[in-house]
């Protein structure tokens, strides 16, 4: 059949996860398995069986045994329904930070590219952007980062169920990616900050961060900056922007086993449908699927009891948020043609707290911490998500942090800092005064509490006061003695709390942001089916917001390259093509 100009999967793909792309929620009705799939529907599926062989022990599917209803593909959409037509080299799913950075990476190696997305313009939903080193960094005289101790602890806290191979591609090629989202976002006028990490958990001061304001991260503002930056970059280079435009449905030939050679998207007006045909790859960017409640309760129950039940609607158009977004739809796609779901089971929930108080300034949990039953129930010096997930556990799910005011100083005193999230690292800490000055004000808009005794505190928490006393008596003698011998928190973190008071309180609860991974995928992004083999011609990407989750890393590697790290680098947030891969390769190549 002679030569074709297409990508090998080699050379589609420089390295590889987001992002940044960030938060998200999640959707069903009840927690069981739904409706049984008909005999029709499972002749039209290539992907009802082995859709979940990933979590066999747990989700295996016999002929038997009801279907989970996101498996059972819809009917396909006729071709008198579609009005337009639309063709290119790669066609990309979504218009994200992975979406876009796979649009520009595509396009200034020369590939003709569409980009569509179900929102109306770019749209970030993620902040930190992670890498080993970057022009910045050297700049600013932070030293490289080194993975060992981390990747190690991050590896060894998920039982090391993380694909390795895209988890130490993402680092090694960072320091690349990132100087390339850099250039590009700075030519936008963009402020690239370093944000200040905390002095005690493990890494350096890596996280960069993209920001309007000159001063502070601003993920919410920053982040949807640098989308917009690289949308502007796509457009000069002629990449074709197509907005409001929902992908339902993957065309794939030879009856389901060839080639994914397209996508059936909706007008969202509701004026009919589009086919974008792909001539060489169809990349998927379409977000998580924690919008899904019974996609949920099949790969990562254990948020339902967050999250709840009821269905909730989709919001394309949702910049920033912590409640969930996304509906799983590049991922039902896929395995409606055929592909597998990832490996490691269950998917790994992105965790967060939501708190005031000695938590804010430091984002972490310092304090002393009691739970709904007034009990101290863990060392306090331990990251944010670690923390989170362990609320899980605690009655309500709810938690409080309690300190008074020599806290702060005592913590200084100890050689640490203080300082609020995302703040530039350029800029000096905070001081006593102005975090004193910060709680108080956090106490007039009610986000903290305040009380000149425990007995009063206590009845603001909703705590027994008699058994507060106690916890804090306690707690204050293990300060004396300078060990934790309940918990075996740092020395550094052990603050009296000063009987005299004023009391500061506030209150914790854990805070389910996006869920992580989905369609298993080779170490190039490629989509695989359940015999691990590469679907031809279609890639997933996709970064997470943050870093330092204590979850499980899955198939699409998380975030600890984001946004621009995983632009250039496929893994995290885009797919990246080597110089000349647009050079003519036989057709039968892969």
């Amino acid at each position: 059949m002679g030569k074709q100009q297409r990508f090998s999967r080699r050379d589609f793909l420089k390295f590889g996860a987001v992002g940044a792309a960030g938060a998200a929620a999640a959707g069903i009705v009840g927690c069981t398995p739904s409706g049984g799939a008909t005999d029709e529907a499972k002749a039209a599926s290539p992907a009802m069986d082995g859709a979940i062989n990933s979590s066999d022990a747990v989700l295996k599917l016999t002929d038997g045994m009801p279907k989970w209803s996101f498996m059972i593909p819809p009917e396909p959409i006729a071709d008198d329904q579609i009005t337009e037509t639309i063709e290119n080299d790669i066609i990309v799913v979504g218009g994200g930070m992975s979406g876009f950075t796979t649009a520009v990476s595509a396009a200034e190696q020369g590939a003709k590219v569409t980009l569509f997305s179900a929102a109306s313009a770019p749209i970030s939903r993620g902040g930190s952007n992670y890498a080993k080193n970057s022009k910045v960094m050297e700049e600013l005289g932070i030293e490289p980062f080194d993975p060992v101790p981390f990747y190690y602890h991050e590896m060894r806290a998920a039982s090391f169920a993380v694909d390795q191979q895209k988890w130490m591609r993402g680092y090694n090629e960072s320091e690349e990616a990132m100087n390339w989202m850099i250039d590009i976002a700075q030519a936008s006028g963009l402020q690239v900050i370093m944000e200040r990490d905390n002095t005690f958990d493990l890494g350096p001061n890596y996280a960069h961060a993209f920001s309007t304001e000159g001063n502070s991260a601003m993920v919410s503002t920053g982040q949807q900056g640098a989308v917009e930056a690289l949308e502007a970059k796509a457009k000069e280079y002629g990449v074709e922007i197509i907005y409001d435009t929902k992908a339902e449905q993957l065309l794939r030939e030879d009856d389901g086993k060839g080639r994914v050679s397209g996508v059936v998207a909706s007008k969202m007006d509701g004026s009919g449908y589009v086919k974008f045909v792909a001539k060489q790859a169809v990349v998927l960017a379409t977000g998580d699927f924690s919008n899904d409640k019974e996609m949920l309760a099949a790969y990562c129950p254990m948020v339902l009891p967050l999250v709840g039940y009821e269905q909730n609607e989709i919001d394309y158009n949702t910049s920033f948020n912590l409640t969930g977004i996304y509906g799983g739809d590049g991922q039902k796609m896929g395995l409606w043609v055929g592909a597998a779901w990832q490996h490691a089971y269950p998917n790994a929930p992105m965790m967060q707290g939501a708190w005031g108080g000695s938590h804010e300034p430091c984002g972490f949990h310092m304090g002393l911490n009691v739970n709904m039953n007034t009990e101290r129930y863990q060392r306090e010096d331990i990251s944010a998500p670690y923390s989170s997930n362990h609320l899980l556990s605690q009655p309500g799910n709810i938690a409080f942090g309690i300190w008074t005011a020599n806290y702060p100083a005592a913590i200084l005193e100890a050689g640490h800092e203080w300082y609020t999230f995302g703040m530039d690292y350029t800029l000096p800490p905070l001081t006593t005064d102005e975090l004193v000055a910060l709680w108080d004000a956090g106490v007039e808009t009610k986000a903290y509490y305040k009380a000149d005794t425990l007995d009063d505190l206590a009845k603001q928490l909703g705590l027994d006061a008699e058994k507060l006393k106690a916890v804090v008596k306690r707690y204050n003698e293990l300060c004396d003695k300078g060990v934790d011998e309940d918990f075996y928190k740092n020395p550094d973190f052990l603050v009296k709390i000063d009987e005299a008071g004023p009391f500061y309180a506030a209150q914790n609860y854990a805070m389910f942001m996006t869920v992580m991974g989905g369609l298993r995928t080779s170490k190039d992004m490629e989509v695989c089916d359940e015999n691990d083999q590469p679907i031809p011609g279609l890639f997933n990407v996709g970064l997470w917001w943050a870093i330092c989750t204590p979850t499980r890393t899955t198939s699409l590697y998380r975030a600890t390259a984001t946004a621009s790290t995983a632009s250039r680098s496929g893994i995290c947030s885009g797919v990246t093509l080597r110089p000349g891969s647009l050079r003519s390769r036989p057709e039968t190549e892969a």
